[in-house]
């Protein structure tokens, strides 16, 4: 992906194209389908079954699994970076927009970071959205969460995460 939008912008276009490739197996699926089902007219039952284990196997190999566990990572992401950008809207502390995040993120009960790496990347996280928002929105607020999120991404995913 390109850095030439914002982090947010990125991550929805990440979402239309995983939700474009889950149309596209669909209706490859859908054709190999229809094909399929005229073949098998007047044929015999095992002709039938040879058949529909072959249209099958084509059809795992077209990948519509995939396509939508891929979609439903992209949404996923989309939805947690949007939800982060809310509870960062609300214009509070770093402190308080901190345990917030911590409470997300983390599924923190208290709001406190489990230790000091991750406190110092939620932190960083915080002073980078109220900067984003105080700013105007400047593509160095963006880049400065750009690099908090994607450092706290691969501490989500390190806990087993699926983001």
């Amino acid at each position: 992906m390109s850095t030439d939008k914002h982090l947010i912008a990125e991550i929805k276009h990440e979402l239309d194209w995983a939700a474009e490739e889950v149309k596209r197996t669909e209706t490859e699926v859908m054709k190999l389908e229809v094909d399929f089902n005229k073949s098998m007219e007047g044929q015999d039952d095992a002709e039938i079954k040879r058949l529909t284990e072959e249209k099958e196997h084509l059809q795992e190999r077209i990948g519509l699994h995939d396509a939508y566990s891929l979609q439903r990572r992209a949404a996923s992401r989309f939805a947690m970076l949007c939800h982060v950008f809310d509870i960062a809207s609300m214009g509070n502390t770093s402190d308080t927009l901190c345990e917030q995040l911590s409470r997300f993120l983390f599924r923190s009960v208290d709001g406190e970071a489990e230790n000091k790496d991750q406190h110092e990347k939620l932190l960083e996280l915080a002073e980078a959205l109220i900067a984003y928002f105080a700013d105007g929105h400047s593509d160095e607020a963006d880049h400065a969460i750009r690099s908090a999120w994607q450092d706290l991404e691969e501490m989500l995913r390190a806990i087993g995460r699926k983001i």
